[in-house]
């Protein structure tokens, strides 16, 4: 081998990832929501070079010396959201070595829910799995809403974590969840507390396997996100359904690997001609910490929610008088407050999740004219002016500012 050219393993590596390129586009490509609906088509190519860039953030990126919880490089409402990311999740994400020890610090702040879950690998790996998933209610939490957590392969008193001790690339995924984004999302913070020498992880920034090595991993991840993300979850929502417009349930620990067990998921494809609207209902408000509904595409992303009224949850949600909650999934603004913007897709996905509930409701739909809206919906559901919503949407945008930075 000429000693100014990399080595084989190196060589090869960046050749199977590029060819995995080709592969998972190809995917979608033959999919008949590619070849029947020209309108998804550009979004089809925006979602592969989003995989592209979460592959390189989740797998190559991170550098193990310092691990830290990074929240603009994971799921994010306008950069990364796919998988469909919820509107009201402040996600942090971290990768950790199994024979090291961190502690974990952080507080509350107006948290309703915060959910920490625990993967021995990388999603892609062949043996890749959720080893822990932790509601932090079950810490022992300060007065003042802050607590301390212990993430080791050994068993610590008091608030801890598991890892793998022969995981040496674990990847956790940090929930915190929030009714209005305008609210204090509380902290995180992670810092290694084994001791190291300064070169422990050096393989990572001089040595061709080792780079060969997250070259690889970012190329299973790369399908996992297409295969399980970006095709699978559609999918999975037109079977459960039986079909378009049909809301199914659909449990956390079966939409994929990151699905969250702690919620109940409802799920459903909407396809609504420019006349016709979705009416989505529950008999009563749902007993879940969290709780709401969202619209995404038919790539599995999240529609933008920070510029259109494109998700309702439990704090901004209008109940009607009977108890019930009643949403209207439409092209165009009907005039009620439970409106879901489809920002002009004609076909796309609405979500229900519902965490650590009591119950499994799940949600009627009804496909109908949007000029019988009046007729279907409940007389003395509230409605809101021109006014009002413009005033929703610059809160959401405000609220997205600050918690993700001007």
């Amino acid at each position: 081998m000429d000693s100014s050219s990399a080595s084989p393993i190196l060589v090869e590596a960046w050749s199977r990832f590029h060819a995995a390129q080709t592969e998972v586009l190809g995917w979608m490509q033959e999919t008949p929501r590619f070849k029947q609906w020209p309108q998804h088509r550009a979004k089809a190519y925006h979602t592969m070079m989003e995989a592209l860039a979460m592959a390189y953030n989740f797998a190559v990126a991170p550098r193990m010396y310092h691990p830290r919880i990074r929240v603009n490089t994971g799921w994010q409402t306008d950069i990364y959201t796919l998988g469909q990311n919820a509107p009201d999740l402040f996600y942090g994400l971290t990768f950790v070595d199994g024979r090291q020890t961190y502690r974990l610090r952080g507080r509350f702040g107006d948290c309703v829910l915060i959910l920490g879950q625990v993967l021995n690998h990388l999603s892609g790996h062949p043996d890749s799995k959720a080893i822990g998933n932790y509601d932090f209610s079950t810490f022992h939490i300060e007065p003042d809403g802050s607590f301390e957590i212990t993430l080791s392969a050994d068993k610590h008193q008091g608030n801890w974590m598991a890892l793998s001790r022969d995981c040496p690339y674990h990847f956790i995924l940090f929930r915190r969840f929030m009714g209005d984004w305008n609210q204090d999302p509380g902290k995180l913070t992670l810092e290694r507390v084994s001791e190291l020498p300064l070169d422990h992880y050096d393989a990572d920034e001089f040595d061709e396997a080792a780079i060969a090595d997250r070259i690889d991993r970012a190329t299973d991840f790369l399908r996992y996100l297409i295969r399980d993300f970006n095709l699978g979850l559609y999918d999975s929502y037109v079977r459960v359904g039986g079909g378009l417009n049909n809301m199914a349930f659909l449990p956390g620990t079966i939409t994929s690997q990151v699905g969250s067990p702690t919620s109940n998921y409802a799920m459903a494809v909407f396809d609504l001609a420019d006349d016709e609207a979705l009416v989505v209902e529950l008999d009563r408000v749902p007993d879940g910490a969290y709780w709401s509904f969202q619209a995404g595409d038919v790539w599995s992303r999240s529609l933008n929610f920070t510029h259109r009224h494109t998700s309702v949850n439990m704090h901004h949600a209008a109940i009607d008088s009977d108890g019930g909650v009643r949403v209207v999934v439409a092209h165009q603004d009907p005039g009620f407050a439970n409106w879901i913007d489809t920002t002009g897709r004609r076909q796309g996905t609405v979500v229900f999740r519902n965490y650590r509930a009591m119950s499994q409701p799940v949600p009627r739909t009804r496909k109908v004219k949007f000029s019988q809206l009046r007729d279907v919906v409940r007389k003395d559901a509230a409605t809101v002016t021109a006014e009002q919503r413009n005033s929703a949407l610059q809160r959401r945008r405000s609220g997205f500012l600050k918690l993700h930075g001007e």
